[in-house]
This record gives C-alpha cells, sequence and structure tokens, in this order.
C-alpha cells in the first residue's frame, strides 16, 4: 500500500469508525476505481496526441515537397542565368577580337 492509500485507510477506520477489513475493502476498491479513471483519461490523451501528430506530419509532408519543387525551380533558373551570362561573355569576347 502507498502512503495515500495508508492514510486513506487510516481516516476511513477513525473518522468514519469502520472496521479494519471494511476500511482496507473500500481503499482497494478507491484505488482501482481511480486507476481505471487514469487510464481512461491516459487512453484518450493518447489518441488525441495520435491524431495531432498524424496531422502535423501530413502538414510537414506537404511542406517538404513545396519546399522540394521550390529547389528544383531555383535551380532551372540558376542554370538558365549561367547559360545567358555564358552567352553573354562569349559574344563580348568575340566583339573584341572583331572589332580589331
Amino acid at each position: 500500500m502507498s502512503t495515500v492509500n495508508i492514510k486513506l485507510y487510516d481516516i476511513l477506520r477513525k473518522e468514519f469508525n469502520l472496521s479494519d477489513e471494511k476500511a482496507r475493502d473500500l481503499t482497494v476498491t478507491i484505488t482501482q476505481v481511480v486507476k481505471e479513471e487514469v487510464v481512461t483519461e491516459n487512453s484518450g490523451y493518447k489518441s488525441l496526441f495520435k491524431e495531432d501528430f498524424v496531422s502535423l506530419d501530413t502538414k510537414i509532408e506537404k511542406e517538404v515537397l513545396r519546399m522540394e519543387v521550390k529547389i528544383e525551380q531555383t535551380k532551372s533558373d540558376l542554370i538558365k542565368w549561367y547559360v545567358s551570362l555564358f552567352v553573354v561573355l562569349a559574344l563580348m569576347i568575340i566583339g573584341l577580337y572583331a572589332k580589331k
């Protein structure tokens, strides 16, 4: 028995003038009911947390996909800029040689 159960047992025995057996039975019953309530409450929270994590996971996956698309677009834009810069530089060099 835990200290809480012992205190409850003492209160039931002294304050309510119950016999030792009745006080013990009532203490055990109260403890079982409290444990069942805690298990019930915990399972409710577990299901809420599970739903929250599933929705959070879905949001994260969507955001990752969106970021991957942005990265691909950025890569293609950079390649376009590099090619156009190369073409401009090549034309400038050709223009310098043609000028002579």
